[in-house]
């Protein structure tokens, strides 16, 4: 209401167009002035929205932006791949699945979409963390971490250790830690700023993902992460996964 209304208003005027008690709602302008959304004008008593209120559009329509973006780059990669492919979406203290595409006509692994990301056992989570640092990590997780099986990380030094793994090769996987019998290859997706904003990964039963294979789909998955960043603005990064079959065969985890 009040971004409809440039020249603001005051608190009994924009009690009765919302239909709000006047006493809660000026507790509640006063929450918002503090975090800075709103500011009143003194001479009139008068509200304004500040322009806090662009930034929280403006995060909106980049999320909006890597739906749009991504889609047809996660159909290109289930296509390539025969496997499910999953987007998240990085938040404060973790991220979201916002987009799936399934395999058809074989077992898949399902994702449920707005559902949260563990960020210690599954490559999407560690892909979304793949810069940060272990005082980023230790303001959301606390040792020891919950295990879902016996090959999850339990400590957040073990995590560190992947972690800088995952910076070098590009990519991260999940070798069963989060389910028995699935693994999963993800890459970070980065904006304009190389700031990591989301993932894209690839998940598939233990059966068709073998370690093997894990370097190649590896590539993939990030050649389509470096083509989604790009497009969001990001800097060219797809020289960077242009390695000989050599030196990515020698990524793949011991078997």
């Amino acid at each position: 209401v009040l971004c409809a209304h440039p020249d603001g208003l005051g608190v009994t005027e924009l009690a009765a167009r919302i239909g709000k008690d006047k006493g809660n709602l000026h507790r509640l302008l006063r929450i918002l002035e503090e975090e800075g959304h709103v500011q009143q004008d003194l001479p009139t008593k008068r509200y304004r929205p500040t322009v806090k209120i662009v930034n929280l559009a403006s995060s909106l329509l980049r999320n909006l932006d890597l739906l749009e973006i991504a889609r047809p780059v996660m159909r290109a990669l289930k296509q390539s791949t025969k496997e499910t492919v999953h987007l998240a979406q990085r938040t404060a203290q973790g991220g979201v699945y916002i987009a799936q595409e399934r395999a058809t006509g074989r077992l898949t692994v399902e994702t449920d979409i707005g559902a949260t990301v563990p960020i210690h056992c599954t490559s999407t989570g560690k892909a979304l963390f793949a810069d940060a640092t272990r005082e980023e990590l230790q303001q959301i997780l606390v040792d020891p971490l919950e295990s879902f099986t016996v090959r999850t990380h339990r400590t957040l030094a073990a995590l560190m250790t992947d972690i800088e793994q995952v910076r070098e090769r590009g990519y991260s996987y999940d070798d069963e830690e989060h389910y028995p019998g699935i693994r999963c290859v993800a890459a970070p997706i980065r904006d304009m700023y190389g700031k990591v904003i989301g993932s894209i990964g690839v998940s598939g039963p233990e059966g068709r993902m073998t370690l093997a294979r894990l370097p190649e789909v590896g590539a993939e998955v990030r050649a389509s992460a470096d083509q989604i960043s790009l497009a969001l603005g990001g800097a060219d990064l797809r020289s960077a996964v242009s390695t000989d079959a050599a030196s990515v065969s020698s990524d793949a985890p011991d078997s």
